[in-house]
């Protein structure tokens, strides 16, 4: 487990040298070796609990209840093949009766192991036990640790060449060190030692916490590392994950009570030293919730803090959150990094580097290679792209957490194998040091037109909303007022929708309607704030920019009623637009902009000419025809393109006719796989062809999955031209797999399209 990530859960090794000197001179019964385990494990020295339920259970090896704590102490100190035994046990003789978290646990640690193939197996074992609540977090992990084990069977040959060493006794002890930074050719991290230890490993101190120290290298050495002051350390407090303003001038740490309420503080650097920190304002150290992991970088020139906290509007457990500095450490309210990022358990541990504009954090959710592995999303605070898994040997099937990178040499918390430790091979973290290649710096776009594969951006609306019993083309509505209200109904559309149904199908129905309202309406706002400031952007360089707007409707009125809806909603889009950041938009609208840029709009109303067959037009079954997922998906609008205008040049076609956007074609968009797939790789293409009169770019093509590969053309394909998109198959396909689909975005109108692998019948 990473160090101070989630502070009410973590408390340090205390020894009870009074129960050693009792236990010493009186027979030791079991109830009394497990009275004093439970001390222990409820003071969160799980190796000292380990130790007296294993002594406990050589008096009786059949008790279920003991078998199931010593499992429970030994996992929480990371011994992991230990662990799995005795949850193995567990699950044997309860059958998940009394300990339903047996088998899932025992999974955990074989997914700890690198045994990923009987981890899925057991991941898939556990649905059982916890689809009653299948909104619940175990439901939802089960099924998301499956899906891991498979991305986890690719990334563990998929290995880079990074060479990752320890730091060294130097640096690390036997007990825990963390949480690397780089400041002044010094290395500062947290370690949490002891100064009077026992043979048994018991320490003495009578205060033990986490201290920040600061250590330099020389000819490629560390030398013994120096506490930093009791300035910064203060007393009887753990002071943890330090990192530093670049003026030099303040450091920022994680500070807890004994008790573990934790808050970020700070310190400034006066007259040659440092002064007593102080803790930041309420609005970052929020009393109800942990705050912690502080990363204080700058973005454009703007100082900026990150940091990690389960604090209210967080999508699960921890989230990594924001803040802008607006000078003498006060800050903006903080925002929540966003859905692309955090998940319904921990991301913690953010690093920003502003010069490969990446976020690097750590996630115990993203698929990876086992517990929290390190991931990189590229962008900009609130923009950020699609994650990338740091691989091995960054990441390993044990912990990884607290990634920190300056120039060529990165840092990594870890207690992988090869860590030092008296307690087990896994058990403490410790500092390893990462030699990275040369930085490439990326690529920056210049044109909305290359930042058309953020779109789609799709909004789904109420059915006959805005305005509705109206013929109007026009509405006076913002679409967020109609979002707002759409949200309040979630409650009734689960009810329509699961009426006349029981068990589980009346539970699938319910949970259809939330991750509809999940995974669609709300994501769709995510978007269109993302996509919002990339618009505006745009328009400061002086560009003329179109957007294409399609509506569409589900096919419960007539056509002429639908054309008139799809344009009122596609008209409460252009007044969220209109009304955006107080009206930002309003001079490239109505052509007043002194820079010249201009923003028009396409509006292209289906109505329901392309609404699916299968959605129900009955006016009499409004479960199906209004209360459905189908029915709901139709009912949308999306920003479909983006496109540079030349000056001078009117916009063409409101029905999007004689464009000269690319018209991308696909040959065969559909490749059927034999049922019996080859021992080797398997190389797939799917020819691609450009039917229209301007330059065809493939920005990307992303695979529901992670099992496969994908090389897209190196260069635009020119008018009437054709080029190939090759898939590769790995050899190494779970047992079941049926196929995958990929969603390919380039600058054609429309510009999504799909490919598809599928196992024939």
């Amino acid at each position: 487990m990473p160090e101070l990530h989630l502070m009410k859960k973590f408390r340090l090794l205390i020894g009870f040298i009074c129960l050693f000197s009792f236990l010493s001179s009186v027979a030791q019964t079991q109830k009394q070796l497990i009275k004093v385990a439970d001390t222990y494990f409820v003071d969160r020295d799980f190796y000292g609990a380990a130790i007296y339920y294993h002594r406990a259970m050589l008096l009786d090896s059949n008790n279920v209840d003991l078998i199931y704590k010593y499992a429970e102490a030994l996992r929480n100190y990371n011994e992991y093949p230990k662990a799995e035994k005795y949850y193995a046990a567990v699950y044997k003789l309860d059958r998940g009766t009394t300990y339903p978290l047996a088998l899932y646990w025992q999974s955990v640690m074989l997914k700890h192991m690198g045994d990923y193939k009987n981890a899925k197996k057991n991941f898939k074992r556990c649905e059982r036990y916890f689809k009653k609540d299948k909104n619940g977090f175990h439901y939802k992990k089960v099924l998301q640790e499956q899906k891991s084990c498979d991305v986890a069977e690719i990334l563990k040959k998929d290995t880079l060449p990074f060479e990752v060493k320890n730091l060294g006794n130097n640096i690390n002890t036997t007990d825990s060190e963390f949480g690397a930074f780089v400041y002044d050719s010094m290395l500062y991290f947290s370690s949490l030692r002891g100064k009077a230890i026992t043979e048994n490993n018991v320490v003495l101190d009578s205060v033990y916490v986490v201290k920040i120290y600061k250590a330099k290298q020389q000819n490629g050495n560390w030398k013994a590392p120096l506490e930093l002051p009791q300035q910064i350390n203060l007393s009887e407090m753990h002071a943890a994950n330090a990192c530093f303003s670049k003026d030099k001038k303040s450091v920022f740490f994680t500070a807890c009570d004994l008790n573990y309420n934790c808050k970020i503080y700070y310190s400034t650097y006066k007259n040659n030293e440092w002064q007593k920190a102080k803790a930041l304002p309420p609005n970052i150290n929020n009393e109800a919730s942990t705050t912690t992991h502080p990363m204080f970088t700058e973005y454009n020139g703007k100082e900026i803090l990150f940091f990690s906290s389960n604090r209210a509007g967080s999508m699960g457990m921890m989230d990594i959150w924001f803040a802008w500095h607006k000078g003498d450490f006060t800050f903006s309210e903080p925002i929540n990094a966003g859905s692309n990022i955090n998940t319904i358990e921990d991301e913690i541990t953010p690093f920003y580097t502003p010069e490969d504009s990446s976020l690097y954090f750590s996630s115990n959710w993203h698929e990876g290679l086992g517990g929290f592995d390190v991931f990189k999303s590229k962008g900009e605070p609130g923009i950020w792209q699609k994650l990338e898994n740091m691989k091995s040997p960054i990441n390993t099937s044990t912990n990884e957490t607290y990634f920190s990178k300056f120039g060529s040499t990165a840092f990594v918390t870890s207690n992988r194998k090869g860590s030092i430790t008296k307690k087990g091979a896994t058990c403490c973290n410790d500092l390893y040091s990462i030699k990275l290649p040369e930085v490439i710096k990326p690529k920056i776009y210049t044109s909305l037109e290359e930042l058309q594969k953020y779109l789609p951006v799709t909004l789904y609306f109420h059915n006959d909303e805005p305005n509705p019993r109206s013929r109007d083309t026009l509405t006076q509505y913002n679409y967020l007022s109609t979002y707002t209200e759409y949200l309040k109904q979630t409650d009734k559309y689960k009810k329509e929708y699961s009426s006349g149904l029981k068990g589980e199908e009346r539970d699938d129905a319910i949970l259809d309607i939330e991750d509809f309202f999940e995974e669609y309406v709300k994501k769709g706002v995510s978007d269109l704030n993302q996509f919002m400031p990339l618009l505006i952007k745009e328009l400061e360089k002086g560009s003329k920019i179109e957007l294409t707007i399609k509506g569409y409707a589900s096919p419960l009125s007539k056509t002429d009623y639908n054309v008139n809806l799809t344009l009122r909603r596609i008209s409460s889009l252009i007044n969220f637009i209109i009304e955006y950041n107080q009206g930002i938009f309003k001079p490239y609208l109505n052509g007043t902009a002194t820079n010249g840029a201009s923003l028009n709009f396409i509006k292209i109303p289906f109505g329901e000419y392309q609404s699916k067959e299968e959605v129900s037009d009955n006016i009499n079954d409004l479960k199906n025809s209004v209360y459905s997922r189908k029915a709901a998906l139709e009912r949308k609008i999306e920003i479909m393109a983006i496109r540079l205008t030349e000056k001078g040049k009117e916009t063409k076609g409101l029905d999007g006719s004689e464009t000269r956007d690319p018209i991308l074609f696909i040959e065969n968009p559909i490749y059927i796989l034999p049922q019996k797939t080859p021992n080797t790789d398997t190389e797939i293409e799917f020819t691609i062809q450009n039917n229209g009169k301007n330059a065809l770019k493939l920005f990307s093509a992303e695979p529901d999955n992670g099992l496969i590969k994908i090389t897209l053309p190196n260069q635009p394909i020119e008018p009437m031209q054709k080029d190939k998109i090759k898939v590769l198959l790995p050899s190494s396909l779970p047992e079941g797999f049926l196929g995958s689909k990929i969603k390919l975005l380039s600058n054609a109108n429309p510009n999504t399209h799909w490919l598809e692998i599928k196992k024939e019948n």
